[in-house]
């Protein structure tokens, strides 16, 4: 389904909020929103529909990818893309692959502060999104890694054609999360805290957390799909 398409079905199916009949929401902006009878707006509805679909990433480890990063003698730190949710393996270019650690395993190594070499370990930090090595490298390299991650792109209503990066028959259920948004919005006129729950709950039985994404999410704080015919 384009983005378009997925608009479409979350107004007329799940939110009832189209502005009446003859109405052409598709033409209307922000900027120009009040002037029809609709309570979300169309660039709203796309950023709820962005993070649902990285809900969906999170919960079922949807995308793997092999990426890369290049290593700096003398620098321990490196900040991971924003997509990177977690890395699950690393290898240096000679192909030695590195042990994941946790901080707290090495934390009372006397050396972890001073001790430089060829990189034996890798510790991730999944709150800060960043990777760490140790030994401190002496050598410029290219590490490559093995992750999970979410879209790399985002979808945007100024592109309606995109379609997302994810299975189609994944899409409609993952718009009861953007329905469950969409019910959160503390608006006098929107707000419903049971309808989002309702959705919510939708939402969880389609795709229910994984215990890795369910411990992130603690540190950090089925229906089947109706086909669509096209508009």
């Amino acid at each position: 389904m384009t983005l378009l398409e997925l608009v479409t079905f979350l107004r007329d199916n799940i939110l009832d909020d189209n502005g009446g009949e003859g109405v052409d929401w598709t033409a209307y902006s922000d900027s120009d929103f009040d002037s029809i009878q609709l309570r979300w707006e169309n660039e709203e509805l796309v950023t709820n529909i962005n993070e649902a679909i990285n809900q969906v990433y999170r919960r079922t480890n949807y995308a793997k990818d092999i990426l890369t990063f290049d290593v700096v003698a003398g620098t321990r730190g490196y900040t991971l893309p924003a997509y990177v949710t977690k890395v699950t393996n690393m290898k240096l270019a000679n192909g030695k692959s590195l042990v994941e650690k946790s901080m707290s395993e090495l934390w009372d190594l006397q050396t972890y502060n001073t001790k430089t070499g060829t990189p034996e370990y890798f510790i991730p930090d999944e709150v800060s999104n960043s990777i760490a090595l140790h030994p401190v490298p002496i050598a410029d390299e290219t590490v490559s890694y093995f992750c999970y991650r979410l879209p790399k792109t985002k979808l945007s209503w100024d592109n309606k054609d995109n379609s997302p990066e994810l299975k189609e028959e994944y899409q409609i259920p993952m718009l009861n999360h953007a329905a469950f948004l969409c019910y959160m919005k503390d608006e006098a006129n929107v707000l419903d805290p049971g309808r989002a729950a309702t959705f919510s709950a939708m939402f969880d039985r389609e795709f229910p957390f994984t215990s890795a994404y369910s411990n992130i999410r603690k540190g950090r704080t089925s229906n089947r799909p109706v086909k669509y015919g096209g508009i």
